[in-house]
């Protein structure tokens, strides 16, 4: 089977724990998804598999939208609701105007400090794997973009709560967000809810349970075609000669007034059926990974 799955993941899980529910159900071992969503967080998970694995790094950048809760007055070891509680203080003060000006300083080109709590690698081994052993290591920030941060409501109290919609780049960590949300507020905060709305094209309305996949029946009749997946790349049909260069690893010379430099092409084969993912540098089309599915 050679697809791509738009899964509803739900909270209490890992991402991983989704990829081994689907490679029981389908009796498929090459399946992968698309970005990691936290074990507390729920939503799209765009999951590949076969040859449509292949199609991973070029799903993975799309924009993420998410909608979720912060809490103040509480901090946690993991930025989020699933972490020990490490400090609290009295957040009662807090209003809704203060929680909008706070938002308006997270929207733009910013940079994150990465959690420890987090899949990433340092020399070899994960962030949290060092977390849970009481390590705590530099991280150095990394850029992320969000486009759009927008908190919909406020909940008063003594550990008050918002509500939010964010838009923002692949690898960013709204959870981190939520944190240094609070330590500008001078009161702490964590996230406690987060639901992920949508990965570019890939709803959340469009999105299947993972209870709905028990065998690989309902595996295959889910599966988004290949082409369908990355429809957010330009496509290109090429003459069959210049095709079979591309598929032996050769440029070929090629343009179109929608591709813009350094951008990926999808190169299509007669059955429309992706060839390759091609990069135009002008005034050269170059293979970077053949598909053939």
């Amino acid at each position: 089977m050679d697809g791509v799955l738009n899964v509803h993941k739900p909270s209490g899980i890992t991402s991983h724990d989704v990829i081994d529910h689907l490679r029981r159900a389908s009796g498929q071992k090459e399946i992968g998804h698309a970005g990691t969503l936290d074990p507390l967080a729920e939503g799209v998970l765009v999951c590949c598999l076969g040859r449509a694995t292949r199609l991973v790094p070029y799903i993975q950048p799309l924009t993420k939208h998410y909608r979720g809760t912060i809490l103040f007055g509480k901090t946690t070891d993991t930025q989020d609701a699933d972490g020990q509680v490490l400090e609290v203080k009295p957040a009662s003060h807090l209003t809704l105007e203060q929680v909008r000006e706070i938002a308006k300083q997270f929207v733009g080109r910013i940079w994150q400090v990465p959690p420890m709590y987090s899949a990433l690698r340092v020399e070899g081994r994960k962030l949290h794997e060092l977390a849970r052993e009481g390590k705590e290591l530099e991280r150095k920030p990394r850029p992320i973009t969000v486009y759009r941060f927008e908190i919909l409501d406020f909940t008063p109290g003594e550990f008050p709560t918002a509500r939010f919609e964010i838009e923002c780049s692949s690898g960013t960590y709204v959870r981190t967000i939520a944190h240094d949300m609070g330590q500008i507020a001078g009161v702490g905060a964590h996230l406690i809810q987060l639901t992920r709305t949508a990965v570019g094209h890939f709803r959340l309305e469009e999105s299947l349970p993972l209870e709905h996949f028990t065998d690989a029946e309902t595996v295959r009749n889910a599966l988004i075609p290949p082409i369908e997946a990355v429809r957010h790349l330009p496509r290109w049909k090429p003459a069959p000669a210049a095709l079979e260069r591309l598929l032996h690893g050769n440029f070929v010379q090629a343009e179109h007034p929608l591709w813009t430099p350094g951008s990926f092409v999808v190169v299509t084969e007669d059955d429309d059926k992706i060839a390759l993912i091609a990069r135009w540098l002008p005034p050269l089309l170059r293979p970077v990974r053949v598909i053939r599915a």
